[in-house]
């Protein structure tokens, strides 16, 4: 059976790389199984005492770690500069020996790409959109070695048209990982982009059967999971159990208007009513109970 997971993206501006007691101490109040996050940059610079810090705080919570990434501004693997997609290899490399020390066996996100997009300067042709999605793929297929080493799975995100031009629906995502060719390359599906790029979820899910490493979970205005009516869950739910799909579901919600990332999502407004940090938690909370529930685990809160 898969876990149930909660992203710390709902944490917004409460979130402290630097204090990951509190977070996972956090975490756990939600009921969740794993918790999705970005190696904090002491892991990402190989610092061993704070690896093996992180990785025994989360132990004592019990809390299992899934881990996603972002690049800094300039970094992008779609680019023509062979020095700037050399720079993305650095780092993704730095990202998976971090992600392999501190237990991890996956990262996910727009890994291939960069994120968020910037459309201002001139039209994205037939043509190149090819030229960019074969500069990815070779650049995905470049670190395949060293994610083979370190026993990392990469999860190519699959984004809606406003977010990516390169990977917008399952099939372009499964075409991409074909064509990287590697055992430890998949995807990572999201409810949210989903709703907008495909005729149905639930088919496009079992499409995907043995790629998928991760499926983020929200409702279609990035809500925590709960009642909406436009997303059929025990459908999704019923998708998942079909493929033996046996990794994380991970509630990705935004709920706040508070931080960059809001931004970045063009979020101008809350979604709950209490931002504090015990209103997120408890309404992530009844996420995750709600998902047990639709997804056919009945969980008595």
């Amino acid at each position: 059976m898969f876990r149930y997971g909660v992203h710390r993206f709902s944490w917004g501006h409460f979130y402290d790389q630097n204090d990951l007691k509190t977070f996972f101490e956090q975490v756990a109040k939600t009921g969740a199984d794993t918790v999705e996050f970005r190696p904090p940059d002491l892991a990402l610079l190989n610092n061993q005492q704070k690896i093996m810090e992180i990785r025994q705080l989360a132990a004592d919570k019990g809390i299992d770690m899934v881990f996603c990434l972002g690049y800094p501004p300039g970094f992008d693997m779609r680019s023509e500069d062979i020095f700037v997609r050399k720079h993305v290899h650095e780092y993704l490399s730095a990202a998976v020996r971090a992600v392999s020390a501190l237990g991890g066996s996956e990262l996910g996100g727009v890994i291939y790409s960069t994120w968020p997009p910037v459309y201002n300067n001139f039209p994205i042709t037939k043509q190149m959109k090819y030229e960019q999605t074969q500069r990815c793929i070779e650049g995905i297929r470049q670190i395949m070695p060293i994610a083979g080493d370190f026993g990392v799975q990469l999860d190519m995100e699959v984004l809606n048209r406003f977010d990516n031009h390169i990977i917008n629906t399952v099939e372009e995502g499964i075409s991409f990982v074909r064509a990287v060719d590697s055992k430890n390359c998949g995807l990572l599906l999201d409810t949210f982009h989903m709703n907008i790029e495909e005729d149905d979820i639930p088919a496009a899910i079992r499409s995907a059967r043995g790629y998928i490493g991760k499926l983020h979970v929200t409702e279609p205005n990035r809500k925590i999971p709960f009642h909406n009516k436009r997303i059929n869950w025990p459908e999704i739910g019923k998708a998942l159990k079909d493929i033996s799909f046996d990794k994380s579901v991970v509630i990705e919600a935004i709920i706040a208007y508070d931080d960059i990332d809001a931004y970045n999502m063009r979020l101008w407004r809350d979604l709950i009513a209490d931002t504090s940090l015990s209103g997120r938690i408890e309404e992530l909370r009844k996420g995750v109970l709600f998902l047990k529930e639709q997804f056919g685990n009945k969980i008595v809160a």
